[in-house]
Formats: C-alpha cells, sequence, structure tokens
C-alpha cells in the first residue's frame, strides 16, 4: 500500500483525475471540464477562422494559439504515459513499462499523441511544405475525438469499433475489393463513349464508390447498355455491401447499451442490498429467523447475499424478504 503523498500515492491519485471522473471528485471533474473546452474554443476557432473575413485577422493569433496547445497537450500526454501505470490490466503481473506501452498503442493513445505531434513537427520545421494553417486546421479537426474520453455515448461508440474491429477490417476488405471490380467493369464498358469520367479504372473508382455505399450523387452515370446492366447489377451488390458495417455497428452498439443499463440496475441493487445488509448485520431485522419458501431466483439471492455480504442464512432470507415487500 503506498504511502500518503508518496510518489506511487500521486500518482494513483493523477490517475483518477484524468481517467475516472467523478463528480464526487471535484478536481477530476474540473480537469475534464477544462480540457473538454480547451478543445471545444479550439474547434470554435477553426471554423470561424474559414470565413474569409476573419481568416486573415486571426492568422497571427491561430499560430500563437497553435503552439500554446501544443505545449499543452504534450504535458497532457506526458502525463498519460506517467500515469498509465497505474492501468488496470487483467494480467495483474504486468509491468509499469508494459502498461504505459498499452496505452501509447491504444486508441485513446494515439488519438492524444496526433493532438500535438503534426503541429510539433510542423513547428520544428518550418521550411517544410506542411507549415501551412490549413493543414493545421486539418488536423486540429482530428482533436474531437479526444472527447470520447468525456462523453459516454462516444466511449460505446469507439468500444464497438474495438470489440469488432477485425470484422469491420474484413467488410472495408471486401469493399475495396468490390470497388476495384466495379471500376474494372465499368471502365471496360465505357472508357470509349465516356473517355472523360471513364478514361482509366483510378478515375472510374469515384463512380464504383459512390454507387457500391448507394450515396448515388449522379454526376456520372453509364450510358452504354453493357454499361448500365453492369452498373445495375453493382448497385445490388451495394446494397448488401453496404449494409454490413452499418449493422455490426448498429447491433454492437444497442447490445453495449443493455449492457450498460444491466450494469447500473446492479450497482442499484447492491446498493440497496447492501443498506439492508448492513442493518440485518446489526441486528435490526425486518424478518427474524424466517423460514418462509423461496422462489428459485430469490434462493439465487440468498446464496449471492451470503457469499458476497457475509450473512447468515436467516439474515439473508431477511433481505430478500425485505425487497418482496
Amino acid at each position: 500500500m503506498a504511502l500518503p503523498n508518496s510518489p506511487f500515492e500521486r500518482r494513483s491519485r493523477w490517475y483518477r483525475y484524468l481517467n475516472e471522473p467523478s463528480l464526487e471528485n471535484k478536481v477530476s471533474v474540473a480537469i475534464s471540464v477544462f480540457i473538454a473546452t480547451v478543445i471545444v474554443l479550439n474547434i470554435i476557432e477553426v471554423i470561424i477562422g474559414s470565413i474569409p473575413q476573419y481568416g486573415l485577422q486571426m492568422k497571427e493569433w491561430y499560430w500563437v494559439s497553435s503552439q500554446v496547445l501544443v505545449v499543452f497537450f504534450a504535458i497532457e500526454y506526458g502525463m498519460r504515459i506517467w500515469v498509465a501505470a497505474e492501468m488496470p490490466h487483467e494480467n495483474k503481473m504486468r509491468t509499469e513499462w508494459q502498461r504505459r506501452r498499452d496505452y501509447i498503442f491504444s486508441s485513446m493513445g494515439l488519438v492524444d499523441l496526433f493532438a500535438f505531434l503534426p503541429f510539433a513537427l510542423i513547428f520544428v520545421l518550418p521550411s517544410s511544405e506542411f507549415s501551412d494553417l490549413r493543414i493545421l486546421k486539418l488536423f486540429a479537426m482530428a482533436r474531437l475525438l479526444k472527447l470520447t474520453r468525456y462523453s459516454t455515448s462516444l466511449t460505446i461508440l469507439l468500444r464497438v469499433y474495438q470489440e469488432n474491429k477485425r470484422i469491420l477490417l474484413a467488410a472495408l476488405f471486401v469493399i475495396l475489393s468490390l470497388t476495384f471490380v466495379a471500376a474494372a467493369g465499368v471502365y471496360i464498358f465505357e472508357h470509349k463513349a465516356q473517355p472523360v469520367a471513364f478514361g482509366s479504372i483510378p478515375a472510374a473508382m469515384w463512380w464504383a464508390l459512390v454507387t457500391l455505399t448507394t450515396v448515388g450523387y449522379g454526376d456520372v452515370t453509364p450510358i452504354t447498355l453493357g454499361g448500365k446492366i453492369f452498373g445495375s447489377l453493382v448497385i445490388v451488390c451495394g446494397v448488401g455491401v453496404a449494409a454490413m458495417p452499418a449493422g455490426i455497428f448498429a447491433s454492437s452498439f444497442v447490445q453495449l447499451i443493455k449492457e450498460q443499463e444491466r450494469q447500473r440496475r446492479r450497482e442499484r441493487r447492491e446498493k440497496k442490498y447492501q443498506a439492508v445488509a448492513d442493518r440485518a448485520k446489526a441486528g435490526v431485522t425486518e424478518y427474524p429467523q424466517l423460514h418462509l419458501e423461496l422462489s428459485s431466483s430469490e434462493q439465487i439471492e440468498v446464496d449471492y447475499l451470503m457469499k458476497e455480504f457475509d450473512l447468515t442464512l436467516d439474515q439473508a432470507v431477511g433481505v430478500v424478504i425485505h425487497f418482496r415487500h
């Protein structure tokens, strides 16, 4: 056990501040609100700066604020690497550096890194062709991903991706393969009739991707008989292919929402059980020495209470009967 104010205790405290915001911990809430506010203000600044009449006026200000934010997010990233040693893991034998490596290569670790790294490279290499405010603004939009840490819904979306990334990558591979096949096919049928729109397979990929994803802008369409027939087949294939990732996301999202709701109900039930169990241990029982017939589900609850809260049989039965009434 870490001593008060020891380096380990401070690290553990800062881990809770940065990763476990709770209404009971005002410091963690203040840190979370501050970081989220900085990100939102930065995005608003980018949006306003894209308006022509304000863009030139804000150019110098944006350059200065970008440098400040690089330092801010770099410090935050360093702090998160430091406290990552406290990150819980199924394998308790993992060393501090292994836990830090897990964070660095995690989804949120990469998001935290790219929140400042591109900007830092631009400042270090000012002569680079990337030293353009438009590039900075593009990377600034990526900072929105950091908000997933402070939103339950966005966190669930991130978990959906993490738990289904292999299936989603397989679906992406199928879509890319069909895009190539569709582009090659329409090129064969249309390149003579429409040399500008379908003059090459890469040029035809725009039509293929738009058609397979069922977006259908209509800016480029086949005009030959063979092209129309082939395009119809691509549309039919696209209906099924585009639905795969959407179906995976939807089913996993609903499943995780239900899981969270079950967890909340379980926590509320355990709090109620804890309160009644404490009263039972103290001898304040409303149903002493009960020998009533219990249902199978109530018997399971009695066993759970005896194991989890160290109650006697009569105390556990009393708690169950308390909630029956």
